[in-house]
């Protein structure tokens, strides 16, 4: 008995479109231990990178319920207008980079200065859903 197979064709897809590289300019923030909070505001349409260089920090926003506990290579961004507040957790000094720019459609975030390496996920204290708050992206 004789069958025909006819293959499938593939699916369309869509010319992929080159990503387009951010020049960013990192900042330092150091955050000696049992120092006050920091704020860093971000107005809207900029989009704030984070990523702990060392340390421990702290990281909430304005008008959210969760908070950040950022260990050294973790990344986290969020969308503007925010008002972010900072410092180290604990006894150890902390040190953060940080960056602003405005939201660029198709843009291929750097990897922050410190380390190259892929940053695992921001921890929450609140419960885990999958999702970040509004308002939060992740960069990494």
């Amino acid at each position: 008995m004789n069958t025909l197979h006819t293959p499938t064709p593939p699916s369309p897809t869509l010319p992929a479109q080159p990503a387009v590289p951010l020049t960013l300019q990192w900042k330092r923030q150091p955050l000696p231990p049992l120092q006050a909070v920091q704020v860093l505001d971000f107005r809207a349409g900029e989009i704030a990178l984070l990523e702990v260089e060392q340390g421990r920090v702290w990281v909430t926003c304005d008008g959210l319920l969760e908070d950040y506990f950022l260990e050294a290579g973790q990344r986290l961004s969020f969308t503007g207008p925010v008002r972010l507040r900072v410092s180290a957790e604990g006894h150890r000094p902390a040190r953060l980079s940080w960056a602003q720019h405005r939201a660029v459609a198709g843009a291929a975030y750097p990897p922050a200065p410190s380390a190259p390496v892929a940053a695992p996920q921001p921890k929450s204290t609140a419960p885990a859903q999958g999702t970040l708050p509004r308002g939060a992206i992740s960069a990494a």
